[in-house]
């Protein structure tokens, strides 16, 4: 598969491998003995994520050109989703301890870093 069959089957990749850790973790309970309500439920949970990758599959084959690559409008955006995920830590920490600061704190700095310096998406 060349460089560019990867990138177009990226997320089919993507969701297939969590189907498949999935499909581990069950043979895990399996070997621990859960009942059968378990494998029940849990096995439908993974046969509906490997319906889901070969849904994104067929989605990724059949209309290949309709792949687009969507820019960040303003330079600073692209630090939004790692403030939101050092805020969420920050609400988390006093929930479940001190600790999760030192995983907030350092997200938030390269957050205000990602503002002020700015992202540009790299071009082909």
């Amino acid at each position: 598969m060349n460089r560019d069959g990867l990138k177009r089957q990226l997320p089919y990749v993507v969701v297939a491998g969590w189907g498949a850790l999935n499909g581990v973790l069950l043979a895990v309970l399996g070997i621990y003995g859960e009942s059968s309500l378990v494998f029940w439920l849990w096995g439908g949970v993974v046969v509906l994520l490997e319906l889901a990758a070969l849904a994104v599959l067929v989605s990724s084959r059949s209309g290949p050109d309709q792949q687009v690559r969507y820019r960040v409008p303003y330079r600073g955006a692209a630090a939004v989703p790692p403030a939101a995920f050092g805020c969420a830590l920050v609400a988390l920490a006093f929930v479940y301890g001190l600790w999760l600061l030192a995983l907030a704190v350092p997200l938030l700095a390269v957050a205000i870093a990602m503002a002020v310096h700015g992202t540009a998406a790299e071009e082909d």
